[in-house]
């Protein structure tokens, strides 16, 4: 039996949510990059979130083995929307601000509305959901300005948060196109198998040393696995059960707000007026995409 689909205002609540859980991972990040290198960052936050979707689906009686072709589905997933995003973004926040770069990544939406049209025939997407895509897209733009990443972001770290787009665009269609049976195999699954590739690469590459950080260092990545991980991916595995590929993704563009917002709060990378601006585009694209 499907679930029910979403109304309008239950896709917002979920949207709104998930967006400022995973947006906040930016300036996270952002406050890592100078004091642990990347591939240790994602394996630790890797590490942290499975803990805590394991510890909550035992908790709760939930824990169960997967069967048949989720085996086949769980690497996929982890690869698309773990391991490789995770590594690129820690990466990558060593030369671009929280803002830019959740920017950056929110091509992801107008990717998965395109590919959706092909890869997913049954959703249908209709001209308000393009529209709503544009829209959306050409917020961005707004925000972005023609000189927005001059000193903002370096190209190679811009490049990889455009990889971590198309690796983001690439799982919500796989997660969409798979339908899990039981959605709790994937969130724990990705972030297993995120945890298995990063660690050993992390330890082969940095060392144990990298591992030695301070307390304040191992609360922050406590907070980056669990708020910024395993909350907001078990809420989106959840939500792609229940809502169109396209539509799911337009969280990717309310991410850049709460990454300014966080930014600004605890960086002081505060947005200029254009940035407002082009955010309040954006809202309207996601209006128009999710009306009906």
């Amino acid at each position: 039996m499907n679930p029910a689909p979403l109304t309008v205002s239950q896709l917002w609540l979920r949207l709104l949510v998930i967006a400022g859980l995973w947006g906040s991972c930016f300036p996270l990040l952002r406050h890592l990059a100078p004091v642990m290198p990347p591939l240790a960052v994602a394996a630790v936050r890797a590490g942290f979130s499975a803990a805590a979707v394991m510890l909550f689906l035992l908790f709760t009686r939930r824990l169960s083995w997967p069967r048949g072709a989720t085996w086949w589905h769980i690497p996929v997933v982890g690869t698309l929307n773990g391991w490789l995003p995770n590594i690129l973004t820690a990466a990558a926040m060593g030369g671009v601000e929280s803002a830019p770069a959740a920017l950056i990544q929110a091509m992801s939406p107008l990717l998965v509305g395109g590919f959706s049209l092909l890869l997913l025939r049954e959703e249908k997407p209709g001209p308000g959901l393009f529209g709503g895509l544009a829209l959306g897209f050409l917020g961005i733009g707004v925000v972005l300005g023609p000189s927005a990443l001059s000193g903002a972001a370096d190209p190679l770290s811009a490049l990889m948060m455009a990889a971590v787009a198309v690796c983001y665009a690439s799982g919500t269609l796989y997660v969409r196109w798979a339908r899990p049976a039981v959605p709790e195999h994937f969130v724990l699954g990705q972030q297993v198998v995120a945890f298995v590739v990063a660690l050993p690469a992390a330890l082969l590459w940095d060392g144990a040393a990298a591992l030695a950080q301070p307390r304040e260092v191992w609360l922050v990545l406590a907070m980056l696995g669990v708020l910024g991980s395993a909350i907001p991916l078990s809420l989106f595995i959840g939500l792609l059960t229940r809502a169109p590929a396209a539509k799911a993704s337009l969280v990717g563009y309310l991410q850049p707000v709460s990454a300014a917002l966080v930014g600004a709060l605890w960086l002081g990378e505060f947005p200029a007026a254009h940035v407002l601006a082009g955010g309040a585009v954006v809202l309207g694209g996601i209006w128009l995409a999710t009306r009906r």
